[in-house]
């Protein structure tokens, strides 16, 4: 017997059982029907986005021509363009690797434009458990000193659900050794981390070289 989305129980329909229970619920079928949107005569869309994942997986899409896919009955020129695009996208997205920040020398990388300017600026690097970089985060300063608003700092942290963040900030004079300020700020931070369960693992510092404060004095960074 045919049938038509409108058919289905609401319960089963893909873009109201989206709507009530969250696409990370909803099968990979369901969630194509939702792009699709239509499907032919006598073939629900549903039904369609089934006969296509069988044959092809989402993955695969991006690499059949417009001609292949238009193959199945139901799919027009304008929907195997769509599949393309979600097949390419499913592909980047199975590509993509998480940038993670393991080491000073990951950080080193990521600070090198920091020596060339003129101003201080904070650069803040919120990371999983995991070491994955979840967000970078700026702060601009002064050419005396970086304006340390370490509520803005942690506030970001908890809005990232960051387990820790690194601190870096550049010295424009060139010069990378920690200054007494510094070293303030790099106590304060550690001490409010430890209340708010966000663990400072470094404070870098960018001259003409790039200066680890846990290296230079591990004992800032225990309460």
């Amino acid at each position: 017997m045919d049938y038509t989305i409108s058919d289905l129980p609401a319960d089963d329909r893909p873009r109201e059982k989206l709507e009530t229970v969250g696409a990370g619920n909803l099968t990979d079928t369901e969630l194509l029907a939702i792009l699709l949107r239509t499907g032919t005569q006598g073939k629900n869309v549903l039904e369609l986005s089934g006969e296509i994942l069988n044959r092809y997986p989402l993955s695969e899409l991006g690499d059949r021509s417009l001609t292949e896919l238009q193959e199945f009955n139901g799919v027009s020129r304008v929907k195997a363009g769509q599949l393309k695009a979600i097949g390419e996208l499913a592909t980047r997205l199975q590509n993509e690797e998480t940038e993670q920040i393991t080491g000073l020398s990951d950080v080193t990388n990521r600070v090198q434009d920091m020596r060339y300017l003129s101003d201080e600026v904070l650069r803040v690097f919120h990371l999983s458990n995991g070491n994955d970089l979840l967000h970078e985060q700026e702060i601009q300063g002064s050419v005396d000193a970086v304006d340390f608003r370490m509520r803005d700092v942690f506030r970001e942290a908890l809005r990232e659900n960051a387990a820790a963040v690194i601190l870096t900030h550049n010295h424009p004079s060139g010069r990378s050794d920690p200054t007494s300020q510094d070293v303030a700020v790099t106590k304060d931070a550690v001490e409010l981390g430890e209340k708010l369960d966000v663990t400072i693992l470094d404070h870098v510092i960018v001259g003409d070289t790039v200066s680890s404060m846990r290296k230079h004095d591990p004992s800032l960074f225990t309460t």
